[in-house]
């Protein structure tokens, strides 16, 4: 029987990113991938895969570190971290067990792959690079620890063998032979083309779908559009058909956008699913106004969207999280009505 001594682990520095990492007996190779993909290199993010001789990762994929415990920056949790040593999970300290593995695992999952917009575009894009590199050999494919449908999904259309999925558990330190380690897919936000075009080609093309569509948040926690009802009335009166994502596979949220013309959506990982729209659709975002950010309207650039967007109005609530907010719904169907 396998026995474990538990111990504190903790880094001993850090490398800034995948560039940084010298060739060494630790770090076996690395491979730029940037032209096989098609990234544009005025992103300036070279895609570079790394090999790493009993590399380890830490937790639920939060680090990657190599044999002597240097983290390495521009990955996982630490991506998009100007000042990695400064990060808070450089400072934290928790018991773990150590599990050393034998053979060759490739991480694809990234640190918070447990969202569907973090898998679809952080991680499953990561697998062409992997490609690139010629790594079609291999014992473990390395995964958040929750598991999660969408992540099984997309797993079988790439053929990877359900005995091969290793999830990661933030109690271990996971140590293997060859740790195969691809740099993330983009800058933080900024999504390429070429990521739109490879997730397309994963899905067949279809004739089915909506072109008018309205993606309600009502079925998730978090961040409730608290006029959800009357704004879906007001659109279902103009043509619209209102949907919520989650409760269908990937396949059908694809082919179910696959000739969307316009949506009209809370911000949330439901609008991931514009990758699969066709060039030309208009995307109304609506925000609550202490939760914003430019993922998908960067994500609609890329997919040669047109796009919108709107600030709701924050309601007072007991519960912090939550996050209720109310939007004008005579603003949103005028925005609809210029830009549709």
């Amino acid at each position: 029987m396998r026995s474990f001594i538990p111990f504190l682990w903790q880094p001993k520095g850090v490398a800034s990113s995948l560039e940084a990492l010298p060739l060494s007996s630790h770090v076996l190779q690395k491979k730029d991938v940037t032209f096989e993909v098609g990234q544009d290199k005025s992103l300036n993010h070279p895609l570079l895969v790394a090999e790493l001789a009993d590399g380890k990762v830490i937790g639920d994929l939060r680090l990657i570190s190599t044999d002597e415990d240097v983290v390495i920056g521009g990955v996982q949790t630490v991506f998009g971290c100007e000042n990695p040593h400064g990060h808070y999970v450089m400072k934290l300290r928790r018991f773990r067990l150590p599990w050393r593995r034998r053979g060759t695992a490739l991480v694809l999952g990234a640190s918070n792959s447990d969202n569907y917009y973090h898998w679809l575009l952080d991680s499953l894009p990561r697998w062409k690079m992997l490609q690139a590199a010629n790594w079609q050999d291999y014992d473990f494919v390395l995964l958040h620890s929750l598991p999660r449908r969408f992540q099984e999904e997309t797993l079988d259309w790439l053929c990877v063998p359900q005995a091969k999925r290793l999830r990661c558990s933030k109690n271990f330190v996971h140590q293997f032979d060859r740790l195969v380690v691809p740099a993330m897919p983009f800058p933080l936000e900024k999504v390429p083309v070429w990521v739109c075009e490879w997730l397309r080609s994963l899905v067949p093309t279809t004739c089915s779908g909506l072109e008018k569509l309205f993606l309600s948040r009502r079925g998730v926690t978090g961040r409730q559009l608290a006029n959800d009802a009357e704004l879906q009335a007001a659109l279902v009166a103009r043509g619209f058909v209102s949907i919520q994502l989650e409760t269908l596979s990937v396949v059908e949220q694809a082919r179910l956008l696959g000739r969307a013309r316009c949506v009209v959506a809370p911000h949330g990982a439901a609008l991931t699913n514009l990758v699969f729209a066709p060039p030309g659709a208009l995307l109304v975002e609506l925000f609550h106004p202490q939760h914003k950010n430019n993922c998908y309207a960067n994500l609609a650039a890329a997919c040669g969207h047109r796009y919108g967007s709107l600030d709701g109005h924050a309601i007072a609530s007991g519960d912090a999280k939550r996050l209720e907010y109310t939007v004008d719904i005579a603003a949103v169907l005028q925005m609809v009505d210029e830009k549709f």
